[in-house]
Formats: structure tokens, C-alpha cells, sequence
């Protein structure tokens, strides 16, 4: 048994136990993140109210603030929340505390550790960007559920990428694992726990279904965001954003498969991704 295999099997005997006895401990949503989503879920919010939380927790302010001063709102300043916040609606807004409150996860002490998992993010924002400009494409009516199941999709991994550490602690290992065998232990354990952590962030339930069945093609449920995140994400890598070793027959295959599903044309599919890099970048930017 290789050392990825025997940290894959110990690894998954630990997560499931911890789900099983109910003692997975997953990151909570921020407090202020968790209260704004709630009030954004009512038709009839007061977005002043929403507003006045934003104003009493700096971070959230500053990254709605540079939200909507980028340049896709044409790069003109903005002077106070309440103008940032209806320049960027209501949908916008409840993407970028998810992005915020997700990003965070991304971060570790350890330096290897981050640096992993820095390339997972900008995967995940890769797959977001493509899944949200896909639905679109495909005129699907929960186009901002297509991006948020893209950024959340690989979500678990953080968390998974902690437990490996403790196990690797615990086996007395004085030398992390390399990048190929971390990729592949990770890739193996992560999905129950993506799943676990939408739910507890009391995500929408297509999205938290699009996390746990991503990996497989729905032909009963073709339009759905499961669908276009597993499209999304087979394109990404194929155009450089992966966070570990591709196969690229593989993803090649997959991507001929959700074409055919989808409805796509592959020009079309060609010219989405052809701005890619710099939409992700951008993204990166406003949650940095």
C-alpha cells in the first residue's frame, strides 16, 4: 500500500467516524455574513438594515466598498455602503459574503499548507466564473446558484487538509507529504465534508446537491448546476487552472460529454473561457 493510499484509508476512517458520532467540526459562517444572508433571503428586505450590519464589521464594509468600485462597474468610487450595495444588488451582494466568508478557509498558518491551498481557490474561482458565464449561456433560471456551487465545490478541502495534518502528526511524520500524494489523499476525502459545512452555512439545497454529486453527469436533471459545474470544472483544467496532476484524456472526455449534454458549441465554449485568467485575477483581487 503506497503512503497516499494508507493516508486516504485512515483519513476516511477518521472523517467518517467524526460525521457519524456528530463531532465533525467545520468552520462556522461569520456572524455578520450569517445575519445579512438571512435578512438578503426575504423578498422584501430592508436593505438599510442589511447596510447598517455591513457598517459594524470593517472587513465585510471594505470588501463591499471595493466590490463596487471595480471595473466592472466602470471603476467609479463610491462614498458610502448604501450606494455600493445597490450598485451591486441584492444577489451580487449575497455571492460576494459567501466569496468573503469561503476565502477565508482558504488560509493556513502552515506555509505549504497555504500554498496548496491557494491553488485550490483559484480553482474554485476559476470553476465559479465559468459555471456562473455558462448558465447564462444556457439561459438557466439559478445562474447565480451555477457560480456558487462552482466556488464551494472543492469547499471540504480546507478542512480535510487540516485532519490530514493531525494525522500526519500523529504518525510522527516530520516531513509533509508531497504535492502529488496531499492532491490525491485530499481529491479522495473531501466531498462528505464540503457537504457538511454547506449545510451547517445553511446553503441552498441545489447548491449543497451540486457539492456532493459534481462528479458524476445528472441525465435526469441535465440544466441543473450539478451539470454545469462538472462541465465548468473539466474546462477550467483544461485551460490551466487545476490544483494538482490532470488527466488530460480524462478531462478531455468529460468536457465532450457536457458539450453534448449541455446543448454547447464548442467555439462558443472556446471564446468563455479566453478571458478567463483575468476575470479570475480580478475576483482574487476584490476578496484579498
Amino acid at each position: 500500500m503506497s503512503l497516499a493510499q494508507a493516508l486516504t484509508a485512515e483519513l476516511d476512517r477518521i472523517i467518517r467516524n467524526r460525521i457519524e458520532k456528530d463531532k465533525l467540526v467545520v468552520p462556522a459562517l461569520p456572524a455578520t455574513a450569517t445575519k445579512c444572508l438571512t435578512m438578503l433571503k426575504d423578498p422584501n428586505v430592508n436593505l438599510k438594515r442589511v447596510i447598517g450590519l455591513l457598517e459594524g464589521d470593517p472587513v465585510f464594509a471594505a470588501l463591499v466598498l471595493k466590490a463596487a468600485s471595480a471595473a466592472a462597474f466602470g471603476g467609479q468610487a463610491v462614498r458610502s455602503l448604501e450606494q455600493a450595495s445597490t450598485r451591486l444588488g441584492i444577489n451580487a451582494l449575497k455571492s460576494l459574503l459567501l466569496q468573503a466568508s469561503a476565502r477565508s478557509l482558504f488560509e493556513s498558518p502552515d506555509r505549504q499548507i497555504a500554498a496548496r491551498l491557494a491553488n485550490v481557490w483559484k480553482h474554485s474561482v476559476a470553476v465559479a466564473v465559468m459555471a456562473r458565464d455558462v448558465g447564462a449561456l444556457m439561459q438557466v433560471p439559478e445562474v447565480e446558484a451555477c457560480y456558487l456551487a462552482g466556488l464551494l465545490h472543492d469547499v471540504g478541502k480546507p478542512v480535510v487538509a487540516s485532519i490530514l495534518a493531525e494525522v500526519e502528526r500523529s504518525l510522527g511524520r516530520k516531513t509533509p507529504v508531497g504535492v502529488e500524494d496531499w492532491s490525491a489523499v485530499v481529491d479522495a476525502t473531501h466531498r462528505p465534508v464540503g457537504v457538511a459545512l454547506a449545510e451547517k452555512w445553511n446553503i441552498a439545497p441545489e447548491v449543497v446537491s451540486a457539492i456532493r454529486d459534481c462528479l458524476e453527469y445528472d441525465a435526469g436533471d441535465r440544466r441543473g448546476p450539478s451539470n454545469v459545474v462538472r462541465f465548468s470544472n473539466a474546462l477550467v483544467k483544461k485551460h490551466g487552472f487545476a490544483a494538482g496532476p490532470v488527466d488530460q484524456e480524462d478531462v478531455g472526455a468529460l468536457i465532450m460529454i457536457g458539450r453534448s449534454m449541455l446543448g454547447l458549441e464548442e467555439d462558443v465554449v472556446n471564446r468563455l473561457a479566453q478571458s478567463l485568467r483575468e476575470r479570475v485575477e480580478s475576483i482574487g483581487n476584490a476578496v484579498a
